[in-house]
């Protein structure tokens, strides 16, 4: 089990990221085309704040919030190669999780998560088999997942590639101690190639620098996701008629799966002292450690922080590359691309950051609350306690469909 403590932050460190951009103006965020924010809503425990910016042509990250009475689910899908895999996600997880929580006397447990977990890389699996002719991106398509929720005074949590959940808790003398909650799977981290190479211990290239990137046999930046039948399926690697780009070309003796969809799991009674979670997207830890995003949240204002994180992660990136916000701002989303014959260049904001969504959960009571009292902290129209970044979409959360006879099937072919 992953439950490292990070270093307590301290007044006596050294010049950092944070002193460089201590005078940042988060509402300058307001005039990023590709930027989303949403004021600070209650949930049954505290507060909650997102933000989000695009990179890519599509965004691919879709994160979730869903609150009922006494329970609260967060949900950060990080896609790859499109959006098939993280849209799945966003929509597939939470009802089926419900469903098993309802089948177990509507007590949750951390087997009742991993389970829910294999079955939608099953069923997104099962979805590439079938569909791969017709639609052959789903081959290649996949998506980190990152899910908690928050369950009669107790909090589960599972991850499967970089996305992290930051946990923020005050220790003796109001000091904040900073925790990551279950580790990330960048092909990059020492913990990654340590374990890739215990499992591959015939393959030297299990991991290898490619494209800026470590990348699991020069492909894949995770080693762990939802998704990627191209690397776990021999049939589509070995079947000459499925074709690929170049740069995602599997060596010829592959045999064997390369990637992984176990998940990390961590549950914990929640205490007085955790006072705040952060949940982001790969492109978030890019560009920010764990100590300098439990910082900002610690030291700034409730209302706007999960935009000030992103704010913040994009002065990073615009300063990493010598150029201004104002500038980053001007850029196109997408991938670099030539102007025809010519030898024009056109840079793109893929090239300074990734997609980035971010969700903070403040916690301000043990989720031990009598659910008579529980009304009075749901937005002021209860129907309206589902919010999905982004695509400003708010609505009915499925929370509902734990009181429903049956749950809402998204393909007839498989069962929950």
């Amino acid at each position: 089990m992953f439950l490292c403590v990070q270093n307590v932050l301290c007044a006596c460190s050294s010049k950092n990221t944070l002193d460089m951009v201590d005078d940042i103006d988060i509402d300058e965020f307001r005039a990023d085309p590709l930027g989303w924010t949403m004021k600070v809503i209650k949930h049954p425990f505290g507060e909650f704040s997102m933000a989000a910016v695009q990179a890519n042509e599509d965004m691919e990250d879709f994160s979730q919030v869903e609150i009922d009475k006494e329970a609260l689910f967060v949900g950060i899908y990080d896609g790859e190669n499109g959006v098939i895999a993280s849209e799945f996600l966003s929509q597939s997880l939470l009802p089926a999780l419900l469903f098993l929580i309802k089948q177990n006397g509507e007590n949750m447990s951390e087997d009742i998560l991993r389970d829910v977990v294999d079955r939608m890389e099953k069923r997104f699996m099962l979805d590439a088999d079938e569909l791969h002719y017709h639609q052959p991106e789903r081959v290649q398509a996949s998506s980190s997942c990152l899910c908690c929720i928050i369950w009669k005074g107790r909090l589960y949590i599972a991850n499967l590639g970089d996305s992290r959940a930051v946990m923020g808790s005050l220790g003796p003398f109001d000091i904040l101690r900073v925790q990551q909650l279950v580790r990330d799977h960048n092909a990059g981290n020492r913990h990654i190639k340590v374990e890739l190479a215990r499992l591959h211990p015939d393959d030297p290239n299990i991991v290898m620098y490619h494209r800026d990137a470590w990348r699991v046999r020069g492909i894949s930046k995770v080693s762990r996701c939802i998704g990627n039948a191209y690397l776990k399926r021999e049939r589509f690697t070995l079947d000459p008629s499925f074709e690929v780009p170049r740069t995602e070309l599997a060596p010829s003796d592959f045999t064997r799966t390369l990637l992984s969809a176990e998940p990390e799991i961590h549950s914990r009674v929640l205490r007085d002292s955790n006072k705040f979670i952060i949940f982001g997207s790969g492109g978030l830890w890019k560009l920010l450690t764990n100590e300098e995003a439990a910082k900002i949240v610690n030291t700034n204002p409730r209302e706007g922080i999960a935009k000030r994180l992103v704010r913040i992660a994009l002065e990073v990136a615009a300063r990493e590359k010598n150029i201004t916000y104002n500038e980053l701002l001007k850029l196109p989303k997408g991938h670099d691309f030539t102007k025809g014959p010519s030898v024009s260049f056109e840079r793109t904001r893929r090239s300074y950051h990734d997609d980035i969504s971010v969700t903070v959960v403040f916690l301000d009571k043990t989720p031990d609350i009598d659910m008579s009292v529980m009304r009075d902290v749901i937005p002021s129209v209860p129907t309206i306690n589902s919010f999905r970044s982004f695509h400003d979409t708010a609505l009915r959360s499925c929370f509902h469909r734990m009181y429903a006879p049956e749950p809402v099937i998204i393909r007839s072919t498989v069962d929950f």
